[in-house]
């Protein structure tokens, strides 16, 4: 197992890392990592209701789940890091890069969230 770990960058190993948390934190908290993702993204969608008008079934699993599918951006960000090594030398703007990948997916999950329920 480790003969595949080691050789990882930093980044990757981090990602992959923090996926796992994430992922695990997003199911854990009940919902609290979806809705701050939330929080973080909704001047995006000022067009759908405001999130403490939510109402049904769907709602809980929705915050629940965006928590969770969210910690798949570390992996976007941490390939896009690894890639991008070549081309930016800079550690500040990979990490900027790599936070931005971050946002970006809990838009993109969000957006399909509310695509699919309004």
């Amino acid at each position: 197992m480790l003969k595949y770990w080691k050789p990882l960058s930093f980044t990757t190993r981090f990602s992959i890392i923090a996926a796992i948390v994430t992922c695990a934190l997003g199911l854990l908290s009940m919902g609290a990592l979806g809705a701050a993702l939330y929080y973080t993204v909704s001047f995006l969608f000022t067009s759908y209701p405001s999130f403490s008008s939510w109402t049904g079934d769907w709602v809980w699993p929705a915050v629940i789940g965006a928590g969770m599918f969210w910690s798949l951006g570390f992996i976007w960000a941490g390939l896009a890091a690894h890639f991008i090594k070549k081309i930016i030398a800079s550690t500040l703007l990979r990490t900027i890069l790599y936070i931005i990948i971050c946002w970006l997916w809990a838009v993109t999950v969000w957006y399909i969230i509310l695509a699919v329920h309004f």
